[in-house]
């Protein structure tokens, strides 16, 4: 799934939000405040709070629109709206994710200064314009970047990617790892692999899910007896190949973001919409990426641990 961009824009800087989705459009899902992002009967400012939620990163274009009187001083300013929704997308999804560009010459209000915003010329051909050009490498740049990391985000994904980690994968691999044996099922085990098994939804509630998957793949569940504490795990129920033990997990922490998710929707109805489908899916991808780069992080778990995504 592409990372999704909100790029919003007064009427007048409409052009330089179409160019700059053009351009960002190959690799990510873009969509402008004119692609049928405000329904019918909803307000705008309920409309800029949930698509602030929706998106991944939000791309807000303050073009010289206004000329605004100040203490006896007259200066050409941004649509004030683009300005609020700036500061909107700023709080919902941190500085490394909401991004202004200015056209030069408009005023921005002075709690921004000191801040390095990128700016450009207004030309007539805009696939001329160096600065443009410069701006959608170095967004696409950030964006790559970031989509290797874990972030913070009003959803929990991050955070129980975290603790899963924290408290079960890191600790099991120790034992794994520097235990010369350990006895599964009667049978002393020295080789080991940990897969931790991805839904490619949250259709279902990931306990039944887990249950049907381990029975599909006839996997048993037994208890590995270690120094720290006992670890209940499912293991390959026939003979591993090469001495090797499989050990399988399907993380029912998950279940925590379909339930955050229905909060923060406000949820009141059966059933999924478009948005809520969206929004598991770019947690589900997060809590990945977190997962997949604390994994890589540590020597056992790196060595030790497969993550597969069904």
């Amino acid at each position: 799934m592409k990372q999704r961009i909100f790029i919003g824009s007064s009427k007048e800087g409409l052009e330089v939000a179409e160019f700059i989705k053009s351009e960002l459009n190959t690799e990510f899902e873009c969509s402008i405040w004119t692609d049928d992002v405000f329904k019918y009967n909803d307000s705008f400012f309920e409309t800029l709070i949930r698509e602030a939620s929706l998106f991944d990163y939000g791309i807000l274009i303050a073009t010289k629109d206004d000329f605004t009187k100040s203490r006896d001083n007259s200066f050409e300013t941004p649509r004030d709206n683009v300005v609020f929704e700036f500061g909107l997308f700023l709080g919902a999804m941190g500085t490394n994710r909401a991004f202004l560009i200015q056209e030069k010459g408009s005023k921005l209000p002075s709690d921004l200064l000191g801040i390095t915003i990128p700016s450009f010329e207004r030309v007539a051909d805009l696939n001329t314009s160096e600065e443009l050009d410069s701006f959608v490498s170095r967004i696409t740049e950030t964006i790559n970047e970031n989509s290797e990391l874990g972030t913070l985000s009003l959803l929990p994904s991050t955070a129980l990617a975290i603790g899963y980690y924290n408290n079960f994968l890191k600790p099991l691999c120790e034992e794994l790892y520097t235990n010369e044996e350990i006895d599964i099922n009667g049978s002393n085990c020295s080789d080991f692999k940990v897969k931790i098994v991805l839904p490619k939804n949250l259709d279902s509630d990931i306990k039944k899910y887990a249950q049907v998957y381990f029975k599909k793949n006839s996997l048993s569940q037994t208890s590995i007896q270690t120094r720290s504490r006992n670890y209940p795990v499912f293991v390959v129920k026939s003979e591993p190949t090469n001495g090797c033990v499989n050990i399988y997990d399907i993380p029912t922490t998950l279940d925590g973001i379909d339930k955050a998710i229905e909060i923060l929707l406000r949820k009141g109805h059966i059933g999924k919409t478009s948005q809520q489908k969206l929004l598991e899916e770019r947690e589900l991808r997060n809590f990945e990426s977190t997962l997949s780069h604390l994994i890589e992080s540590d020597a056992y778990t790196k060595e030790l641990i497969e993550i597969i995504k069904e």
